[in-house]
């Protein structure tokens, strides 16, 4: 049995042995030294966003337009004021930490209880301009983390935590000569403020759009300083009834000055330009990146406005938008709506109260509330996208030039409360007008858009469109946020 089991083991040795010679006959193989240098693989958002482009300066032209409202764009000259143009250059310490100054010399700068000047609203109004300045050091939180994980390179994009002082040079002490009266006595005490500087903690985030774009959203804690001007005036028998012409020889007039401070939450968004020393690792032109994030396809897409807020102590304000956009099948149409929302509230102190009953004012304190929507429905057609799919530039998706209908439903909740009488009132929800619009639509960044269109409303209700929009006006409408 040993003999058998030996001779068939020497049997399958010498099998494999002759199998394995066969093989080695027919079979070679050689190696040779590669001559392909190393490559290195850029998403197409990192080269976009030049996420991963090293740089130690940037030099940056912006507007902060978070103060800007859509509904005043076509107000002339209303850009020019609300929005605080500004040149800077922003210099890296180390990886982490950036040292931004820049500066204007404009009549802007922040945000006023209703939206619609910056800093003192008084230099608006006699036209003068101010030299403003500020200095901002920033830590970029992840950046250390991102460069060793070759997910960003030494540069300016990326979310970021801020030390910034804001400060105007000025030295105001006007308050005007003028005397007024409420309800039959003249007016003893005047005031004027005028902005002096601020201190804010910071949170946002800077993106770089290809070579020159440039984009920064942040929310701050503020401790805003202004100069208050009091002009206090006296009679020298003690009566200010109004009972004719006033007698200047009669009054006294003292002037003090004081400072007053409050704190402020606020919310900005900046847009502009920006000039880096690039290094260039790649020779692929822009154009053709963009159009590689254009070809993906897309059939909807959820839309976060960046929104604009205040609160403080004595006024809240917040406005916001969010949008849903669908397309319809697989064709170059779609369906886009957003709400628009808006809250306001302030409260006030010995200020002109408008007494409805009589149509007289009065000073006292006050309470005013107003809640309000606005919803858009609006089918668009983008009107190359056939076009550039059959050429391969573009996918099935929601970028680009459009046009279709702006359709505009509104209602608000106001409410006005002071130390005479309580009243409140609604518009309830209805139709303000339907108008053509042309636009254009695109992604930002992985998860960021932006979509500007303008329209002219061909039938409205003319009561509410004319107080909303202003008489035979174009509605020009901004969004710059997040998309999910």
């Amino acid at each position: 049995m040993k003999k058998l089991f030996l001779f068939i083991c020497l049997k399958l040795c010498l099998l494999n042995l002759c199998f394995a010679q066969n093989d080695s006959a027919r079979i070679t193989h050689t190696q040779e030294v590669g001559t392909l240098e190393k490559q290195q693989f850029i998403n197409k958002y990192d080269y976009a966003f030049t996420a991963k482009a090293p740089s130690k300066w940037l030099v940056k032209g912006f507007g902060a337009i978070g103060n800007v409202l859509n509904s005043r764009l076509a107000d002339k000259g209303y850009i020019k004021k609300a929005a605080d143009f500004r040149i800077g250059i922003e210099r890296k310490l180390s990886p982490s930490f950036s040292l931004t100054i820049d500066a204007a010399h404009n009549q802007t700068s922040i945000l006023r209880d209703n939206g619609y000047a910056d800093h003192s609203y008084y230099g608006f109004l006699d036209g003068v301009k101010h030299w403003f300045a500020s200095a901002e050091l920033r830590w970029y939180v992840d950046i250390v983390n991102r460069i060793k994980q070759e997910e960003n390179g030494n540069n300016f994009s990326g979310s970021y935590l801020s030390l910034k002082v804001d400060k105007v040079w000025h030295n105001e002490t006007y308050i005007g000569s003028d005397f007024y009266r409420t309800e039959n006595k003249w007016d003893t005490d005047y005031f004027r403020n005028y902005y002096k500087s601020q201190i804010s903690l910071n949170y946002g985030m800077q993106r770089r759009f290809l070579r020159y774009g440039l984009v920064d959203f942040s929310v701050g804690l503020s401790r805003n300083t202004e100069q208050q001007i009091h002009r206090h005036l006296t009679f020298s028998d003690g009566d200010n009834s109004y009972s004719g012409p006033l007698n200047r020889a009669t009054i006294q007039e003292s002037i003090s000055s004081s400072q007053q401070n409050n704190w402020t939450i606020t919310t900005d968004l900046k847009i502009g330009i920006g000039f880096a020393d690039f290094k260039k690792s790649t020779k692929i032109p822009p154009s053709e990146i963009v159009q590689c994030i254009e070809i993906e396809n897309e059939t909807r897409m959820w839309k976060i406005a960046w929104p604009r807020m205040k609160l403080n102590a004595t006024s809240q304000i917040l406005d916001g938008s969010i949008g849903y956009e669908q397309k319809i099948a697989q064709s170059a149409f779609s369906i886009n709506t957003y709400l628009n929302f808006s809250f306001f509230h302030a409260q006030t102190k010995n200020t002109d109260q408008y007494n409805p009953t009589n149509g007289t004012f009065f000073k006292g304190n006050g309470e005013n509330t107003t809640i309000s929507g606005i919803l858009l429905i609006q089918p668009r057609w983008y009107i190359l996208m056939n076009r550039r799919v059959h050429l391969g530039k573009a996918g099935n998706n929601l970028t680009g030039v459009y046009t279709g209908l702006n359709n505009i439903f509104s209602s608000s909740h106001w409410y006005t409360k002071n130390d005479r009488y309580t009243i409140n009132g609604s518009y309830n929800p209805l139709f303000v007008s339907t108008g053509l619009m042309i636009g254009y639509q695109r992604k930002l960044f992985k998860n960021g858009f932006i979509d500007l269109n303008v329209s002219k409303g061909l039938v409205n209700h003319d009561f509410y469109y004319h107080y909303l929009m202003g008489h035979g006006r174009l509605i020009f409408d901004l969004k710059l946020g997040f998309a999910l």
